[in-house]
């Protein structure tokens, strides 16, 4: 890797580990929404079924992202922090596709 393109990879990276913690909050409250759905029997409403796909569809995208860089031959601290990364962002995914299968969406969190 260029230094240019580890350096935007850096820039990069700092926008993802601002937004994670958000991300993770968001997860948590769709994960506690669906749960409380379900004790209610009562059905998740769409708008929370959308902002389940788009947390699955970011993450998706920054997961595909870090894959990308690390198959770049990127340096060993930064292939581990990409891998640390990557497994963050699969729990979230992992968690809010599961809370949306207890009502029968299918929203997955792709494997790769």
């Amino acid at each position: 890797m260029e230094k240019a393109q580890i350096d935007d990879i850096n820039l990069q990276i700092l926008k993802l580990r601002t937004a994670l913690p958000i991300w993770g909050v968001e997860a948590n409250d769709l994960v506690e929404l669906a749960r409380n759905a379900e004790r209610a029997a009562a059905t998740i409403d769409e708008r929370t079924m959308q902002r389940m796909r788009g947390l699955i569809e970011t993450t998706t995208g920054w997961h595909n992202t870090l894959l990308y860089w690390e198959e770049q031959d990127a340096a060993p601290a930064l292939s581990a922090d990409f891998r640390v990364l990557r497994g963050s962002l699969d729990a979230m995914r992992k968690e809010v596709a599961n809370a949306a299968a207890v009502f029968g969406s299918k929203l997955e969190a792709p494997h790769r």
